[in-house]
């Protein structure tokens, strides 16, 4: 008999709808921020250096594989000037390198692609430095973070003809074995097809995987994500020779080595999706592998009951119903169990459930599953006792819909970033300090300037202006700019002054040593937009502090010391209120180090804000478990503040993480 036969036109309603509802929310998925955060670079995106960099470093959150990994730098006009491909940097799991040759004065932009040897999922981003003048539009620091891609088309179908295939095997084996009383009758046909939508996810898969990375199948499958691939594949094959043998002689010995093939691509998909990246790996994979088992014996067996029920098995006991509604009673209890674990993990916070696209595809799935549950109760307590097999066999036939559409759900989650992820991702983005941007309006409201001081210490400084009419916003010609110093701390200072010259881009630029110590200063910017008139803008901005060893972090204070930053070490800093509140928050903050939790730390907190003459705050941690320090703070003021954890290691010099988040 046809597959198609199987199904009630009610049941194919509720099919085709759920998976319309679940293909336009893979659809409409924005890109987000990503698995492989960009934690650090050198330079730092937005830096402006005075020495050319002899290479370019990037440190991610997550290992990225080096095959899938692309690093290219292009100078002002486009043109590309790396001079070599990526390479890994000895000892630091998290970071690739590539070298530079001598860089002329100019900006620089580096365009990245990684993908993470974790879990396979690719992500892309951008960051600008400049050499000798200030750095173009940053990226991250402007709040343009990494994204990943929403799910593709080829991805999602592909892993859901995948799940469906092996859910499906592993229920022919749990119903053959445990439920039906003749496995012999099995439906080979059904056996068949069931391998053949795995074996086809399985390859839609790999071609969605080089798509994404950008690269050909040969160097996809020498990569770590292509072992992974390929694992799987493997795993498909051997089910393939276990259904192979079902087919020839059909009973429950080979009926369960079908069961033990569907179960092996079950743990190499489980290794390869979001359980892999998880820490601590064990635990989240055998979480994944035990939920994915569970709903192959209860979803994956419904269509073989109702195959069961079409061939009038007897099965045993009080009747077939009877055996699987008992089966499918404890892998329930299992399925909620392990899938609230892997859902805590994932999401991290009830608030998340809405504000991500992974959050509402969970609800979504969750609402499947409901429906599911509900269909299943009503024929374990009402139409099972009462005998009613005709409309059981109805009810059977919409819980068949109603698992497809649980495991399309599944597929869009397996191809969206977990909500924890995206939190500490929006969290931990590298703070820029190479630059110091100021904005302002003339008096009369007529112009609007916008100045950029690089790099923002005492002494010399190369100072980019930009002019725009007030209304418009469009750029304003004028006859000159100058900018006049004065400082706000020692008014007895002279002023002195500097002509800025006018670019071809429609910028005024100029070099010079107007802001000649530490502290604030007001800058005015002359304005003569015609040759007998002059329009002044006051600007006022208070000087960074060196980044180096010896001077200390913002707001340090309470024994947090001194630091400077390093690549090798990684932080995600989750808050509760999210985002921080003024009355109190309290930071749960995880620090890594080459990858692995850092553990017997000094960890600080201290934060401030660099326009703003409020004081600065800081805290001392207290340390949990597994590289996680707890600490709460106060703020003064709402707005936007830079912070910075501090870590102290015996024997290792102390680190600085930058990072920034919006008090409310």
């Amino acid at each position: 008999m046809r597959p198609v036969a199987y199904l009630s036109r009610a049941a194919w309603a509720v099919l085709v709808g759920a998976l319309a509802t679940v293909a336009a929310m893979a659809w409409h998925s924005a890109p987000a921020v990503a698995h492989g955060l960009l934690a650090a670079s050198t330079p730092a995106d937005g830096e402006s250096v005075q020495e050319p960099p002899a290479e370019v470093v990037l440190t991610f959150t997550e290992a990225p594989d080096i095959a899938l990994t692309t690093v290219r730098v292009h100078d002002g006009t486009g043109s590309r000037v790396d001079a070599a491909r990526v390479a890994p940097v000895a000892g630091q799991p998290l970071s690739v390198r590539v070298p530079l040759p001598r860089l002329a004065v100019g900006t620089y932009t580096v365009a990245w692609r990684t993908t993470t040897s974790s879990d396979g999922h690719t992500t892309a981003g951008t960051v600008a430095f400049g050499v000798g003048v200030p750095a173009p539009e940053r990226g991250i620091a402007a709040g343009q973070g990494p994204a990943t891609p929403a799910p593709t088309g080829a991805g999602t179908v592909g892993r859901w003809l995948l799940y469906v295939g092996v859910v499906v095997l592993l229920g022919a084996a749990v119903v053959g074995v445990a439920v039906a009383a003749r496995p012999q009758a099995t439906a080979r046909w059904a056996l068949l097809w069931a391998w053949a939508a795995a074996a086809a996810g399985t390859v839609l898969s790999i071609a969605d995987q080089r798509a994404s990375a950008r690269t050909s199948l040969s160097t996809l499958l020498a990569s770590s994500t292509g072992q992974r691939l390929t694992t799987q594949a493997i795993a498909v094959g051997l089910a393939g020779t276990a259904v192979a043998w079902a087919w020839r002689r059909p009973g429950r010995a080979s009926l369960l080595a079908v069961g033990a093939g569907a179960s092996a691509v079950m743990l190499a998909r489980a290794l390869a999706g979001h359980a892999g990246a998880s820490d601590p790996r064990w635990l989240a994979v055998g979480l994944q592998w035990i939920h994915l088992v569970s709903v192959g014996a209860w979803v994956g067996g419904l269509p073989w009951l109702l195959l069961a029920m079409g061939r009038g098995d007897p099965g045993r006991g009080r009747g077939l119903a009877w055996r699987f509604a008992s089966v499918a009673g404890w892998t329930l209890v299992v399925v909620a169990v392990s899938g609230a674990g892997r859902a805590l993990d994932e999401v991290g916070a009830w608030d998340r459930l809405l504000d991500t696209d992974f959050g509402v595809a969970l609800v979504v799935k969750l609402g499947l599953v409901a429906a599911l549950v509900a269909a299943g109760a009503a024929g374990r307590f009402r139409l099972v006792p009462a005998g009613r097999v005709a409309r059981l066999r109805r009810l059977v036939r919409g819980e068949v819909a109603l698992g497809a559409a649980v495991l399309a759900a599944t597929a869009v989650l397996a191809g969206l970033p977990p909500s924890a992820l995206v939190a500490a991702a929006s969290r931990s983005r590298p703070l820029a300090t190479g630059a110091i941007t100021v904005s302002g309006t003339d008096a009369a409201s007529t112009v609007r300037v916008q100045l950029v001081l690089s790099p923002g210490l005492p002494g010399p400084n190369r100072f980019d202006a930009t002019v725009a009419d007030h209304t418009s916003g469009q750029p304003l010609p004028a006859q000159g700019v100058a900018l006049r110093f004065q400082s706000l701390e020692r008014p007895d200072a002279g002023a002195a002054t500097l002509d800025l010259a006018p670019g071809s881009d429609g910028h005024w630029r100029g070099s010079g040593r107007g802001v000649s110590f530490p502290g604030r200063w007001t800058i005015t910017m002359v304005v003569a937009p015609h040759a007998a008139e002059a329009v002044e803008v006051p600007l006022e901005i208070e000087t960074r502090q060196p980044a180096t060893g010896s001077e200390p972090a913002p707001g340090a204070g309470d024994g947090c010391g001194t630091g400077q930053p390093d690549p090798a070490y990684s932080v995600t800093v989750d808050s509760d209120p999210d985002p921080p509140r003024l009355e109190g928050t309290a930071f749960r903050i995880t620090v890594r180090r080459d990858g692995r939790p850092v553990t017997g730390a000094k960890v600080c907190l201290t934060a401030d804000m660099p326009d703003m003459q409020h004081p600065g705050v800081s805290r001392l941690a207290k340390e949990a478990q597994g590289g996680r320090y707890n600490v709460e703070l106060k703020f003064e003021m709402a707005g936007a503040w830079a912070a910075s954890v501090v870590i102290t290691e015996p024997g290792r010099p102390v680190a600085l993480v930058p990072m920034r988040f919006l008090v409310r």
